[in-house]
């Protein structure tokens, strides 16, 4: 896999240049100081790039220093009281679309501090929303973090098998300046290789993309796409996730009819589902997520404005589906 600089999941650009660490940690949902929080089932460590998927939190529960990380959030990251993750000059926060900072209850002592600086304070700042950034660079709170324009926005990432081929769809809004694609796969979630390419679209608004791996490893295997602009900065969407046997993942429907929208999902028993509804300039205008899903979820926009929107259903490990429809 060749060298790429700067720049993890939603960055635009770090001054520092140094290169993207190798191990990366995704967020299963739960309290930063729990190992079973994380797919490398170890608490975050020095060099990480820290990755809180959509639809998950992370309760930060016990201050922690750490160097040379990048933090992705496109959940919630939720500072627990009298807690400080002081990060080092190297180290960048992103906040995605969809995503945030926020903290339950505020305290004077909750913070994340860069280099020193304060960037987010829980007593003060409330919740931030993305796209945004930190870096030693950016101001202190309650300005620590600097609004961003994203060269891609990843509205959803799927992966099916079938034989000994894995088909990959993905789908975009938002492509500014996006030279082209590199599909990536991985064995075990730390070291990732390149096997192939894909043009980018010429629509500014959206576009879906596909890709099938001819040679798919019999065994489970790790997939993720890096977005690469003309200036050579990068984007990395989600990992999904491929079981080494053949499998078929049933999609589930879903309908919109005024301002609801009722998705049916395949199979609900034992799923749980993450239900985004987003403009098509890649705006999250609502989420909810359901624990166990029934054979009907009927979830209500609140937009009184009449248009078309990206309707994202998702397992948050393995697959999501999106759907555009008129609301």
């Amino acid at each position: 896999m060749k060298s790429k600089f700067y720049l993890f999941l939603l960055l635009a650009f770090i001054s520092t240049g140094l290169k993207a660490a190798t191990n990366t940690a995704i967020v299963n949902g739960g309290n930063w100081s729990s190992a079973g929080t994380w797919s490398l089932a170890r608490i975050p460590a020095n060099g990480d790039n820290i990755v809180i998927s959509a639809g998950y939190t992370v309760i930060f529960d016990n201050s922690s220093s750490l160097n040379g990380v990048t933090i992705n959030i496109s959940g919630t990251l939720n500072f627990s009281q009298n807690n400080t993750l002081a990060l080092d000059a190297a180290s960048t926060v992103i906040i995605g679309s969809g995503g945030s900072i926020t903290a339950t209850h505020a305290t004077p002592n909750e913070l994340l501090t860069i280099a020193g600086k304060t960037k987010y304070d829980g007593k003060n700042d409330g919740t931030i929303t993305g796209p945004a950034e930190a870096t030693a660079a950016t101001g202190s709170s309650p300005t620590g973090f600097t609004n961003i324009v994203l060269p891609v926005t990843f509205v959803s990432f799927s992966a099916n098998r079938s034989n000994d081929a894995v088909q990959l769809i993905w789908n975009t809004t938002n492509e500014i300046n996006n030279s082209h694609f590199e599909v990536e796969r991985s064995a075990d979630g730390t070291n990732w290789e390149t096997i192939g390419e894909v043009a980018a679209g010429t629509s500014s608004l959206a576009d879906s993309y596909t890709y099938t791996d001819e040679s798919a490893p019999s065994a489970q295997t790790q997939y993720r796409i890096c977005q690469i602009d003309v200036n050579g900065n990068f984007i990395y969407s989600t990992i999904v996730l491929v079981s080494g046997t053949q499998t078929t993942t049933a999609q589930p429907t879903i309908i919109a009819s005024g301002k609801t929208i009722s998705i049916f999902p395949a199979n609900a028993s034992g799923n749980r589902l993450f239900v985004r509804v987003i403009t098509i300039s890649g705006q999250v205008l609502q989420q909810q997520s359901f624990e166990t899903a029934s054979a009907r979820i009927d979830l209500t926009v609140s937009t009184s404005t009449v248009g078309v929107y990206v309707v994202q259903v998702t397992d948050g490990s393995q697959w999501s589906v999106a759907k555009k429809v008129m609301l």
